[in-house]
């Protein structure tokens, strides 16, 4: 049998938990549109890309990131062009008050320790991979952003390949937003992900003032 003081407690916890996501500014009025992306370029909404129960946000160079579990609302979108392979995915995600802080605390440890990463994929034509990240500076981005150059190597069908992807990750007050970049050409795709980071920093600057929490 529960305790009074158990669902005291329990109560408490959901009534935090609901008032901290009324407080949160919407994700989707701050998640990039497809013309700041750049011209052509189109909005997608991938099947797992609402809510924080479809996908984790951060599982650069490993899942164990304690503050996966203090994410309230969560929206991923991504952005193709008909006539290039660079294409842009953006995830912008709120927390409870302190969890955008320790999910970039977190993630910046991840990427300085992760200089030779194996990671399983669960594909069984690429099961495994190895993954080096180094972080890149750049300006016009919030403070404490942390800027990535991911460079994946592993075997297909037998055959050594080399994939290399850019992510960026901001934070204002309790929101978190992630850039990443994919493509087959290196310096274009940092361009575009870069710019998208700019424009990304610019949406959290303009719409998350109103939340709460220290902003960044």
């Amino acid at each position: 049998m529960r305790t009074v003081l158990a669902v005291i407690v329990t109560v408490w916890l959901v009534v935090a938990a609901a008032a901290a996501a009324a407080t949160s500014p919407s994700v989707a009025t701050l998640i990039l549109r497809a013309e700041q992306v750049g011209p052509g370029y189109v909005l997608q909404h991938p099947a797992d890309g609402r809510g924080v129960a479809a996908s984790p946000t951060l599982n650069l160079c490993g899942n164990d990131y304690p503050s996966e579990s203090r994410r309230l609302t969560r929206l991923q979108t991504n952005y193709v062009h008909s006539s290039t392979t660079l294409a842009i995915s953006n995830e912008v995600v709120s927390y409870t008050p302190g969890g955008a802080a320790q999910a970039m605390r977190e993630v910046i440890k991840h990427a300085a320790n992760c200089k030779h990463h194996l990671l399983t994929t669960g594909l069984k034509s690429v099961p495994t991979v190895v993954v080096k990240v180094t972080r890149i500076q750049v300006p016009h981005l919030l403070k404490d952003y942390l800027a990535v150059r991911i460079l994946t190597t592993g075997k297909l069908n037998g055959k050594s390949f080399t994939q290399t992807s850019f992510a960026v990750y901001q934070r204002h007050g309790d929101v978190l937003s992630g850039v990443y970049s994919s493509g087959l050409t290196i310096a274009p795709q940092l361009r575009l992900c870069l710019h998208a980071a700019e424009q990304s920093a610019h949406n959290l600057r303009q719409t998350a003032s109103a939340s709460k929490g220290p902003a960044a």
